[in-house]
């Protein structure tokens, strides 16, 4: 890419990115801040968190969806309910955004060499903040870029031997979304009981300070709440739960829990499998080079493998994908196999399609395909992932033809998963000036 070309692109998303800043911190963006926020204010003074809210901030209330954070999370971020919800959001907005170049960059470091990162920086940040998924997880101000930050930096610690420290960033994430429990399995196959014991120490130790101070009512309320969500089928899902929810229901009300017994039985037989699977597809521990394989099946496994594999968490996935791409370079006479797959793969997870209750889904088949689209792109990201045992980081491209093509391909991928987004936002803008009568 020219410097004038990169330049544009630079200009055009940083103004895309100030005008999602501005529908955030003018209100007229819902974001599951606002959900999180309210439940910690109601979780200092000692009501229950585990409800739906009303927006305080606007000028006419709205209801919020109901916060699904574990009892640990509201305890660790409590003290932004001491803030105003507009400075607590400046907060958690820049603490967001922070870790996530942060995480990404450490991801960086062991995907690409240094020489490659030296002169191709600046495009590798511009395709992660165009990467769809980034843009959702800013636009919903989610815990993405928090479990990026944590997840990487306890990756960069656990490669470096410093085992209790990765086992305690670890277990804190675990202890705030749970489903990177998968680690634990991960671990154990690495046979690094150090870290194992360490992340099993921080984990308890995060269930129960809650209990300590508040009480074990708190996790009566959290459990309640959870039984009366029926989230799971929403396009954004892209677990295997998500899809055998679609598959099974849409386009009417769930009135109680019966309902999801038998998409419960199916999950759990299919749970199960997959844990077979994913122990017996992990490559081994190489002794001269890092494999990244066991890892980089591992943050994808526990995506598809969580009841929420929410599309706001794919920012976990740049460095198989990253990596994937190097394998798929390997070939280098002609477009290969794997570089079409991964190509699909990307298209896929990075289908800018907007979030929609399975409640309004009413036609099976376009509820199991344009609705579940991060599910099979996560899928071919993983058949990926079991192709290959051994796949190594710090990579230079070593081709020209194929790679001219994977790039083109790439960009044209990343600028329509752009452009979509930049579309209806100009147009909620023009709305909103027309109807606020703004000239």
């Amino acid at each position: 890419m020219s410097r004038c070309y990169r330049n544009i692109c630079i200009l055009l998303l940083l103004s895309f990115y100030c005008l999602l800043s501005y529908f955030i911190f003018k209100h007229y963006q819902r974001i599951d801040f606002s959900s999180f926020y309210l439940s910690s204010q109601a979780f200092l003074q000692g009501e229950n968190p585990y409800r739906n809210f009303f927006t305080t901030y606007l000028s006419s209330a709205k209801i919020l969806p109901a916060n699904l954070n574990p009892p640990f999370v509201l305890w660790s971020f409590s003290f932004l309910a001491h803030f105003s919800y507009s400075h607590a959001l400046l907060f958690w907005f820049f603490f967001s955004l922070i870790l996530g170049i942060m995480g990404v960059t450490i991801t960086f470091y062991y995907a690409f060499s240094m020489r490659f990162l030296k002169k191709n920086y600046v495009i590798l940040y511009l395709l992660y903040f165009s990467f769809f998924p980034t843009l959702m997880n800013f636009v919903t101000q989610q815990f993405g870029c928090i479990l990026l930050f944590l997840i990487m930096l306890g990756y960069y610690f656990y490669l470096n031997r410093r085992d209790y420290i990765a086992g305690i960033l670890w277990g804190i994430i675990i202890a705030i979304k749970l489903f990177p429990a998968l680690l634990f399995f991960y671990v154990l196959k690495q046979r690094r009981q150090r870290v194992l014991l360490s992340m099993l120490v921080t984990l308890l130790i995060a269930v129960f300070i809650p209990v300590l101070v508040y009480g074990p009512v708190i996790y009566n309320q959290y459990f309640k709440m959870m039984s009366n969500v029926f989230w799971y089928g929403d396009d954004w899902n892209a677990s295997i739960y998500g899809f055998i929810f679609r598959l099974v229901f849409g386009g009417e009300i769930l009135p109680n829990m019966s309902y999801l017994i038998p998409v419960n039985l199916v999950y759990g037989s299919v749970f199960v499998l997959l844990l077979l699977w994913y122990w017996l597809n992990l490559g081994p521990t190489d002794n001269d080079r890092i494999n990244h394989q066991p890892f980089c099946l591992t943050l994808a496994m526990m995506l598809l493998m969580s009841p929420f594999g929410w599309v706001y968490y794919f920012p976990l996935l740049v460095l198989p994908m990253t990596l994937i791409w190097f394998v798929a370079l390997e070939k280098q006479n002609i477009p290969t196999k794997t570089m079409v797959v991964w190509l699909l793969c990307l298209f896929l997870i990075n289908f800018p399609v907007d979030y929609v209750n399975s409640k309004e889904m009413h036609n099976l088949l376009v509820r199991i395909s344009f609705f579940s689209t991060f599910f099979y792109g996560l899928l071919f990201l993983i058949y990926l992932l079991a192709q290959r045992k051994k796949i190594y980081g710090n990579n230079e491209i070593q081709c020209d033809g194929v790679t001219h093509y994977s790039i083109s391909a790439m960009y044209i991928i990343f600028i329509f998963g752009v452009f979509v987004p930049v579309i209806y936002y100009l147009v909620r803008l023009l709305n909103l000036h027309l109807n606020l009568g703004v000239p």
